[in-house]
């Protein structure tokens, strides 16, 4: 069990290509000024800058290891390196500094931004599709945060047989979106709005997270992929393994 006794919460979000860390008042009254971001330069992939922009952030903040209680990460569906290296950063930091992890969905960051935008109202549930491969999308309902859910439902891979959505519904997605399903979301009437994750949505949510709770040891995080690895599944089609 862990006692969260310092009162800052550092935020990592790095599951798209524009990534970003942040820190802020570990609190449910948090105001938008309480925190501060960095954005993570992702322009070379031989670069890893998360640790350094950690490092400027609270330079910035004037904060150091010893105002920080937890460490909250977007779990993924998301970029397979940018999760990966995120987590590998969390789990040294986590434990280094002996502080628990919470683990976001993609689902519940992406529709945390479109309510820090102002592009769904707080009461709005949304539908998010992500990691699109041939016809097929890995989809999650995330409903009213205000009522506790942060815990995202109905996750899995659809194709466009077993659309989900009803009338009205809005739709977070990215650019990948195939076409078809665009169409189909335009026919349906359901809003689409641009995957937007950042830090300070990760930071929100975690916030109600912990004051429920909900966190994690540092070794037991693992980021969250919508499909089976292709080596895995290829290894178990030549080998007969299940």
């Amino acid at each position: 069990m862990w006692l969260i006794m310092r009162g800052m919460l550092l935020a990592i979000e790095t599951s798209q290509r524009n990534s970003s860390v942040a820190v802020g008042t570990l609190s449910l009254e948090a105001q938008l000024g309480d925190f501060l971001s960095e954005s993570i330069d992702t322009s070379d992939r031989q670069k890893e800058d998360i640790l350094p922009a950690i490092e400027r952030l609270c330079a910035r903040a004037q904060v150091t290891r010893e105002h920080i209680g937890a460490l909250a990460l977007n779990a993924g569906p998301g970029g397979f390196s940018g999760l990966r290296i995120a987590h590998a950063a969390a789990q040294v930091i986590g434990e280094a500094w002996s502080i628990p992890i919470v683990q976001i969905s993609a689902a519940v960051v992406a529709r945390e931004a479109a309510v820090v935008s102002e592009l769904i109202v707080p009461e709005q549930s949304v539908w998010v599709a992500l990691a699109s491969k041939s016809d097929g999308c890995w989809m999650a309902k995330v409903l009213n945060s205000r009522d506790g859910n942060d815990v995202p439902q109905q996750m899995g891979v659809r194709d466009l047989n077993d659309w989900p959505l009803q009338t009205g519904d809005a739709l977070i997605t990215d650019e990948h979106l195939p076409e078809r399903w665009r169409a189909k979301a335009l026919e349906c009437g359901n809003s689409i709005i641009a995957l937007q994750p950042t830090a300070q949505a990760v930071w929100r949510v975690a916030c109600r997270l912990l004051s429920r709770g909900h966190h994690v040891s540092p070794e037991h995080i693992l980021p969250v992929y919508p499909r089976e690895a292709e080596a895995v599944r290829l290894w178990r089609e030549r080998h007969g393994t299940n």
